[in-house]
């Protein structure tokens, strides 16, 4: 690899600050976000500061990653060339990230235009400029203010999806330094699953505190689901083992009954059924189930 000109810092900071910068950013869009305008421009506007440090957060991530990857990180580029030089596994990465936020976000942020974060990407990008030497596309956002656009249309952003690019990036940083956490398991459907696993515990607290909770004997127990591919939260019981997934239903080659539990967690009160066998949410767990 050729000498970076680029003077990167220590990984451990370089993921510190981007975490912090990130965060920093969602909490200011959380409690001022963008209201819907009649005019167009006023709405750019109300999103202006947020797309251009989305736009330096994505580009700052990318960066990051290909130089802990030992690659060389280029001056000049697009955001769509610069995820051009990634690993093919850190790119497929990343597009599971930006794919699985636009199928479960949900309301107007789930019906996003651009299907591929490919897409997306030059899209951000825009076209060229005048000497072919560099992309318009953050630069008319930039400059929106003050300036007439320099090509033919602003590109189409969204903050949320530039957040949820620069979140998944920054996992790959951390754990290409780390190797602790699979950045594979920090998608937004995993960060949903694991609110739904608070309620399970309450759930399952409960149910072990009861008559009759010895003998139900080897099963798989599904707790919610399906989502968009087909996974769904579950709970071995097999002997003394438990174990807990988020996967498909097995099909072939298992005998194990399969119990369906959803409709009885949807209608489970947490605080009434911990009030049942005497505890609150405040009292430490009467049994740890999330053996793996």
């Amino acid at each position: 690899m050729a000498d970076q000109i680029i003077n990167f810092k220590d990984p451990l900071w370089i993921t510190a600050w981007l975490d912090t910068a990130l965060r920093a950013e969602q909490n200011k869009y959380k409690k001022c976000p963008v209201l819907r305008d009649l005019v167009p421009g006023h709405e750019a506007a109300q999103a202006w500061g947020y797309v251009v440090a989305g736009y330096f957060l994505v580009e700052e991530s990318f960066k990051a990653l290909l130089y802990v990857r030992d690659k060389y990180v280029p001056t000049k580029h697009s955001l769509a060339q610069l995820f051009g030089l990634f690993e093919a596994d850190d790119g497929d990465t990343l597009r599971e990230f930006y794919t699985d936020y636009r199928e479960t976000i949900g309301g107007a942020v789930g019906r996003f235009p651009y299907k591929t974060l490919n897409d997306f990407l030059i899209n951000l990008d825009g076209v060229p400029n005048s000497r072919g030497n560099d992309y318009v596309g953050s630069l008319d956002w930039r400059y929106f203010p003050i300036e007439e656009k320099r090509g033919q249309r602003m590109p189409t952003v969204s903050v949320e999806f530039l957040h949820e690019i620069a979140f998944g990036c920054i996992r790959m940083v951390e754990h290409s330094n780390t190797r602790r956490s699979e950045p594979s398991r920090y998608t937004h459907s995993w960060r949903l699953r694991r609110k739904r696993v608070k309620k399970y515990h309450y759930w399952l607290t409960v149910r072990m505190n009861s008559d009759g909770w010895d003998n139900l004997g080897d099963r798989l127990e599904v707790l919610w689901g399906p989502d968009y591919r087909g996974r769904h939260d579950l709970i071995l019981f097999e002997g003394e083992r438990r174990k807990q997934d988020f996967a498909e239903i097995p099909e072939e080659h298992f005998f194990l009954p399969i119990v369906d539990k959803r409709q009885e967690i949807e209608s489970f009160n947490v605080d009434a059924g911990l009030q049942s066998i005497g505890v609150t949410r405040n009292s430490p767990p009467l049994d740890d189930w999330t053996s793996e």
